[in-house]
């Protein structure tokens, strides 16, 4: 058997930061995991609940459960308390059966490299194993129930193809849509059935018919295998689905394509791990690493080769819908682990904008069919043109940035003719939901938020100063220019007209009827991320949104507690619940203001997924959307794309303190008071890959592998070795820079108590080093005398005070 990677400790704090382990009786649903071509919800109890097909838009598969019994008694075999150990990429399930047999079942969606358009075709695979740890054999029959219809018409038709050990099943309505499952092992008897009972009966099925109930409404296809465990015996086997939209014949050939459970999982590890080394965001809060780490999970599960290309889906199982605001905001993370993503999906909507130049909604990702709620403005227009810049900034691909430039000055001249008589930008929405909701909350039933909002122009103002910036990196000036005066003027007419002059605050919009409306909400945020307000007005905002009634264990409210129209679900959760996205929002804006709120807004809103996940419907590392206001009860997706990528974004441009936003890339770490140091490794920016860490020393210097502007001190060297350095203990992470005879180790603690670990360099060192030390314990710079080569490979103990840090800089002398 291949063995899977291990995820190594560059991950984040710890491998153990990689994986949760959850009593199984602690849970209310199970993961949502995917690949290119297919999407897997997994059920509380651990059996699959569908699997669904992005092309063809509907489940093909309903659940998938396998069951036990005895085969010479036939006594139904229970299963025993276990647990769920939760993996990035699978799901597992550790549990006994009532006579003692040990079981392991293992969930994955099949999620390989891909090979710019060519992907692994869908596939998920249900492994199980069974061992025996009593001293007598065991006779039991597995049987494996999967619901053929999915979300189909009931006008299912299926047979059992002998060769490749499979049930195949289509529609007799439209045969094209055909999907199989099929068994490692050779079965005892199989059948199709509508006998749904059959799988929660007390005593066995016993043989099975061999004959298919076709077609039947919503028939169960039941395959039975037989095995006899002697003591101590192990027996393994693996259920797989799989589909093809162009008819049986097809899905059964595809069988012989898949690779078997040992070499997907291998190949799904395999890439999942190498992205997950990507971008990797620490600090001394393990919650807020592991949050970067399962950010990068949550997006790699939802990015799709759909037949319009590489996209993604509002809401994963529900939607064929790719949203323009959620592709902009997807793309300010992916730029940071699969640029190509970022690309191919922001240049769909690019080359796609209506005749006007207005961004579209939303397009049908199957066929492209778009929609806009006949609003004259939205924020995916200016969203997009943000997003286009920003990805330049990450790639630096100047052909990317002359191929999107024309679209983007059309949706920024169409931008400029919304604006009103006050020079602001106009939204003429007269209905309610999202044909009168200008702006990201645009489903509050019976609701409407149009006119002048301060999140729609800061937006815009943004939008026209990137296409600036766009220009003048062409060499354009004048239009650079042109543009420069026309955002000048609308951040103008924001600060005149949308700005409270009794609160300091802006004005939630102005109305139709010219009302201005001075609702305290979080879209406080937009002025402050977007350069609207001066530093003075944006202290004032972060310390309103600061506010114990805006904040919860799991994020911050949308509007405050004490608010007239809170409601701990109005509006689904938009007047009153936690959309935990917003606390992302929020870190990046406090991250200059109030770093230590940016802290734990990053983390709280992170660790509520696993804390209690049964009573707040939640999946531990798994984004879901939005809580209620009081129990934080998700009420919401199970996993929401378009919140993973704002949170790694958040991390690496807020906390980490990456800055792209004028062209130049520049590093600012913005520390927690509490924090003593904050790192970044491999931080992917076009065809280079940063590492650097910032510590207090007392003052705050940054050790970078190349060299960024920066207002603290700044130590430049030339590689990062940190894949030659292995620091032990699971909450001590490190990192490993150097330059000509002179490298720097760094080594930091994310426990909230004190440790001892050992750093060892294994990169050809010869000779000895003599070797400084700064150690936040002691909080000054000793002389540790020297090093030989052999000493750095055998180890150099350390201690760390809790969430504290060592630095240790040697130079070759011999």
């Amino acid at each position: 058997m291949t063995q899977a990677p291990h995820l190594s400790h560059v991950i984040g704090a710890g491998s153990h930061g990689a994986v949760y382990e959850v009593a199984d009786d602690n849970m209310a649903a199970g993961s949502t995991l995917g690949g290119p071509k297919c999407v897997c919800v997994i059920k509380a109890t651990g059996a699959i609940e569908k699997i669904y097909s992005s092309d063809y838009g509907k489940a093909l598969i309903g659940t998938l459960v396998a069951h036990h019994w005895v085969e010479t008694t036939g006594i139904s075999l229970t299963a025993m308390p276990g647990r769920f150990r939760i993996h990035p990429e699978h799901q597992e399930h550790l549990f006994s059966l009532s006579n003692g047999i040990d079981v392991h079942e293992t969930i994955f969606v099949l999620s390989g490299e891909p090979r710019g358009s060519q992907v692994d075709p869908p596939a998920v695979y249900f492994r199980i194993a069974l061992t025996n740890p009593t001293n007598h054999p065991v006779s039991i029959g597995t049987y494996a129930f999967a619901q053929l219809r999915g979300d189909t018409d009931g006008d299912v038709e299926s047979s059992f193809d002998r060769r490749r050990n499979a049930i195949v099943a289509w529609n007799a309505s439209d045969p094209s849509f055909a999907r199989v499952m099929t068994c490692s092992e050779p079965v005892t008897s199989w059948e199709t059935t509508m006998d749904h009972g059959k799988a929660v009966r007390r005593t066995s099925p016993g043989i099975l018919s061999k004959r298919a109930a076709s077609p039947a409404t919503d028939p169960f296809g039941v395959i039975h295998l037989s095995n006899v465990l002697e003591p101590g015996a192990r027996v393994e086997f693996t259920y797989t689905v799989t589909f093809a939209l162009t008819g049986a014949r097809d899905a059964l050939r595809l069988i012989h394509t898949l690779p078997s459970a040992s070499d997907a999982l291998f190949a799904t590890r395999s890439y999942y791990h190498e992205v997950l080394n990507r971008s990797v965001v620490l600090t001394p809060d393990p919650e807020v690493n592991r949050g970067v780490l399962w950010a990068k999970a949550n997006m790699l599960r939802t990015m799709l080769l759909s037949p319009t290309g590489w996209s993604f889906v509002n809401d994963p199982t529900r939607s064929n819908n790719s949203v323009g605001r959620d592709t902009a905001w997807f793309a300010f993370g992916a730029d940071y682990i699969l640029a190509d993503f970022a690309e191919e999906s922001l240049l769909w909507y690019a080359e796609h904008l209506e005749r006007s130049g207005m961004v579209v909604e939303y397009y049908d990702v199957r066929n492209g069919t778009t929609a806009d709620y006949g609003l004259n403005i939205n924020d995916n227009t200016p969203l997009l043109i943000l997003a286009l810049w920003h990805h330049y900034n990450a790639t630096n691909r100047s052909a990317f940035l002359e191929r999107v430039y024309p679209h983007a000055v059309k949706a920024a001249n169409y931008i400029l003719a919304q604006r009103n008589s006050q020079g602001l930008v106009w939204c003429t929405g007269k209905g309610v939901s999202d044909w009168g909701i200008v702006g990201w909350r645009n489903v509050i039933p019976n609701y409407r938020l149009s006119g002048a909002t301060t999140e729609v122009n800061s937006e815009c103002y943004a939008a026209l100063l990137t296409v600036s910036h766009m220009a003048r990196v062409l060499g354009r000036h004048e239009e650079s220019a042109a543009f420069k005066n026309e955002a000048d003027a609308l951040r103008s007419a924001i600060n005149e007209h949308l700005l409270d002059p009794h609160t300091g605050l802006y004005y939630l919009n102005i109305d139709l009827d010219g009302t201005p409306r001075t609702d305290i909400t979080s879209d406080l945020v937009f002025p402050v991320m977007f350069g609207v307000c001066d530093d003075q007005t944006a202290a004032h905002i972060i310390s309103r949104l600061s506010a114990d009634e805006f904040w919860t264990d799991a994020g911050i409210r949308t509007v405050p507690r004490n608010a007239p129209n809170y409601g701990a679900t109005h509006g689904y959760g938009l007047l009153g619940g936690v959309w935990v996205g917003v606390a992302f929002w929020y870190a990046f804006a406090a991250a200059r203001f109030n770093p230590e709120f940016m802290a734990y807004a990053l983390a709280a809103g992170f660790r509520h997924y696993s804390t209690d996940p049964r009573r707040h419907n939640t999946v531990p590392g798994q984004f879901s959307e939005w809580l209620h206001g009081e129990t934080l009860v998700n009420q919401g997706m199970m996993l929401s794309p378009w919140f993973p990528p704002r949170y790694l974004w958040a991390a690496i441009e807020g906390a980490a303190g990456l800055d792209l936003s004028g062209g130049t890339p520049a590093i600012e770490p913005r520390l927690a008071p509490s924090w003593k140091w904050s790192a970044a490794r491999e931080v992917v920016l076009g065809d280079r890959r940063l590492t650097w860490f910032a510590v207090r020393t007392p003052v705050l210097e940054l050790y970078i592998n190349a060299p960024l502007p920066s207002s603290s001190p700044t130590r430049v060297y030339e590689q990062d070795i940190s894949g030659a350095l292995r620091v032990e203990g699971d909450a001590t992470v490190g990192l490993a820079l150097r330059r000509g005879d002179e490298l720097v180790i760094f080594a930091g603690n994310t426990a909230a108590r004190t440790t001892s670990t050992a750093a060892t360099v294994r990169d050809d060192l010869q000779g000895a080093f003599a070797v400084r030390e700064f150690n936040s314990m002691r909080g000054a710079w000793t002389e540790r005398g020297r090093l030989t080569a052999a000493e750095l490979e055998r180890g150099v103990a350390i201690d760390l005070e809790r969430s504290g840090f060592c630095i240790l800089v040697l130079r070759q002398d011999v």
